[in-house]
Formats: structure tokens, sequence, C-alpha cells
């Protein structure tokens, strides 16, 4: 199964992909490809595994995969069937530039993962020239559009949606409402014309969990209880289309 998360950055794309990853990999092989080219990521995604330049998702999508597509995908440290793609602290990413020329790149590390793991979730930045939002469109089995509930999350959302329609991925979308706190949801969903599938609330102690690679799931406060329930309730949804 491969599932698309997709959205503004900083809205909680990655936390969610660690949430679905997390829960999915205890039944199946689950891979999490973080598509920011622009920072390292893995030192957060798998803390504490030793990472090197040369199984670093920059220079698989720079310079081709070379060899066994499992050199680029880190095992968690703690989730026996989770795994990793994303830049890592050593490579040297201010060296070179990639964006919308590398989508077959993109493309072929994909699919080579899907043919890895149970289910590929791909957690895409919110960068426009992000070379692997071609292929998540147009094949993912579902995508999930996360949008703050305010007046910036509709207005990017209507400028994405004809993007969505030109990929025919508008059937396949769970939109998704997230750092929900205290907004008028009904508003926001007339506005956009569509129904939430799940609403995410904004929870203070994520960002803190977010640092040390522990699941968000294991919140203690209220907030972080209400999060991990529409995180299963989305996860259900999700199972039911792989099967």
């Amino acid at each position: 199964m491969l599932i698309a998360i997709w959205g503004r950055d900083g809205i909680g794309k990655s936390t969610l992909s660690d949430a679905l990853g997390g829960l999915l990999a205890k039944r199946s092989v689950t891979a999490i490809l973080d598509t920011d080219l622009t920072q390292p990521t893995l030192p957060m995604r798998a803390n504490g595994k030793k990472l090197s330049a040369d199984t670093s998702l920059g220079k698989a999508i720079s310079g081709g995969v070379t060899g066994d597509i499992a050199h680029y995908l880190h095992h968690h440290p703690h989730r026996k069937g989770l795994f990793y793609a994303g830049l890592t602290d050593t490579d040297e990413y201010m060296t070179y530039e990639i964006g919308l020329e590398a989508k077959n790149a993109a493309q072929d590390f994909i699919c080579q993962c899907a043919g890895l793991a149970d289910t590929v979730i791909l957690d895409l930045s919110g960068q426009r020239t992000d070379p692997f939002i071609p292929c998540a469109l147009a094949r993912a089995q579902k995508v999930i559009v996360l949008i703050a509930p305010d007046v910036q999350g509709v207005c990017w959302f209507n400028a994405v949606k004809p993007l969505l329609e030109a990929m025919n991925a508008q059937g396949r979308v769970l939109p998704v409402a997230a750092m929900v706190d205290r907004h008028a949801i009904d508003a926001v969903e007339k506005a956009l014309n569509l129904r939430f599938t799940a609403e995410l609330p904004y929870v203070r102690e994520l960002r803190q969990i977010q640092d040390t690679g522990a699941d968000p799931l294991d919140g203690t406060t209220r907030a972080a209880a209400r999060y991990a329930k529409q995180v299963r309730k989305l996860c259900a949804l999700l199972k039911e289309v792989g099967t």
C-alpha cells in the first residue's frame, strides 16, 4: 500500500507519518520516505542510529540508486517493522540541487521501496519542486491532505486543488484538519465544500516528543489522547484500503 501525506510545511505531516507508521509497523513492514531535501531529517526520525552520506536519500536521487535499495532504508532503533529514508546529517546536500527534473529517479525509488515494504508512507515536503509529488499524487492509494482550518489553510487547498484534479487524485484524497484549536470546523468545511475525515488537535506536547524520536501516540495530556484517537481512526480507514 502506498500512502502520501501532503500539506504545508510545519503543519504536522512528519508527526502524523510517525504515528501512522508506528501503528502499521506492528502488523507489517512499513517504510517512511521523508522527501524534504533541504535539511537533514534522519537524525531525528531514526534517533540513535549511525548514519553515513552514502545511505542518504539525497545521494540516491541525485546520483541514482546504486546497489540494493535496502541500503537507503534505516531501521528504527526501537520499532521492529519500521524503516526510514531521508537526508542524513553527513550528506553534503548543499552541494547539489534537486527539483522536478528528478521525478523519474524519485518514482523509481518509490517503486523499489514498494517492492520491499508492505506499506510505504510518503511524508511529502511542502516544497513546490519536490520531485516525489508527481508520483505520489498519481500512484498513492490514499493521499492524506493536511489542512489548517483557517484562512491560510483554505487558500492553500484552493491553490493545490487544480493539481489534485489534474493528477486524478481527488477521489483518493482524505482531507484532515490539522493543528485544530477552537476553530470553526463547520465553516471551514463549508468554505472548502468537503468533510474532514479526521480532526487532529494542536498538541503542544508533540513538539517536545518530536525531537526525541519517541512515539507521538505516547503523549500523556488530554489533547494528546484526542490526537491518538483520531490517528487510530485514520489508520483503520487505511487498513480497509489495504485489505
